[in-house]
């Protein structure tokens, strides 16, 4: 009877040493290849000037506090039919339909989140305010942006970095 109990006791105990020496190479080869695996890559820094899609308007970011934010600072067509300057008409607060579209905030607290910059967006021609996703590409001259509705549609534009702000385009009469 004692020889038949042997027959089942050694394969546990050869599985379990097994087990042992496998968790502690495991346990090793973290501990030496931990501090050499790459960091997390740092997404690209968004500062500066940015064509959007079209080189319909210019967007500045810079940093502000710990985040990055951007502002409207050059539009194609700054005026309304009438010369008068282009309004944020179509926001849901009224007592900022009266202010300049030139000079808002569009990107709103700009926070990175891996290889990308996360945070939001106003659009002046509905009023509304996205999640974005903003990311610069390789090499730094264009970048992509990706705004969604609830996460689930979403719409992903080009950015092109621009080199200077351009000079007012002539009023026609």
């Amino acid at each position: 009877m004692q020889q038949a109990r042997h027959c089942f006791v050694w394969p546990l105990r050869l599985f379990l040493r097994l087990r042992s020496a496998a968790c502690a190479l495991g346990l090793l080869l973290v501990l030496a290849v931990g501090p050499f695996a790459p960091a997390r890559a740092a997404p690209a820094d968004p500062s500066g000037l940015w064509w959007t899609k079209n080189n319909g308007s210019i967007i500045k970011i810079v940093p502000c506090a710990k985040l990055f934010c951007g502002t409207l600072v050059w539009l194609k067509e700054p005026n309304k039919p009438d010369g008068t300057p282009k309004t944020d008409i179509a926001n849901e607060d009224e007592s900022k339909r009266a202010r300049p579209v030139i000079g808002i905030q569009i990107l709103i607290d700009l926070k990175s989140d891996g290889d990308h910059w996360q945070g939001q967006a106003y659009n002046p021609e509905d009023g509304k305010t996205y999640d974005v996703d903003f990311k610069v590409m390789t090499g730094g001259d264009t970048a992509e942006i990706r705004g969604c509705v609830l996460k689930i549609l979403c719409k992903t534009d080009t950015f092109t970095k621009a080199q200077a702000v351009p000079k007012p385009l002539a009023v026609q009469p």
